[in-house]
């Protein structure tokens, strides 16, 4: 075994490329995710406009759909299910009735 500090050393030039390689790629991703959310606000913007709503307007007619998304859900999750509704799959995929 060598003790020697000059034998353990490793490659510094091969080590900076790597680092500066990582770096140039880091780069690349931050403007082509900035490119990306220039072009997804874009496109928002379009869509808002050609609704012909305010931001406000499109924000009160989101919440009531979800409002009544909501409602409908919970009707329907508690309300019972009608009579000749129901039914249960087979062991061989065919619907049967439940008694």
């Amino acid at each position: 075994m060598a003790s020697h500090p000059l034998d353990r050393r490793f490659n510094t030039r091969l080590f900076l490329g790597g680092a500066v390689l990582a770096g140039v790629g880091s780069l690349f991703v931050s403007v082509g995710l900035a490119l990306g959310s220039v072009a997804d606000l874009e496109a928002a913007r379009r869509w808002q406009r050609s609704t012909e709503m305010t931001p406000g307007q499109l924000a009160r007619h989101a919440v009531g759909v979800a409002q009544a998304a909501t409602s409908a859900g919970a009707h329907a999750w508690q309300a019972p299910m009608p009579e000749g509704r129901r039914s249960v799959v087979s062991g061989d995929g065919r619907m049967q009735p439940v008694p």
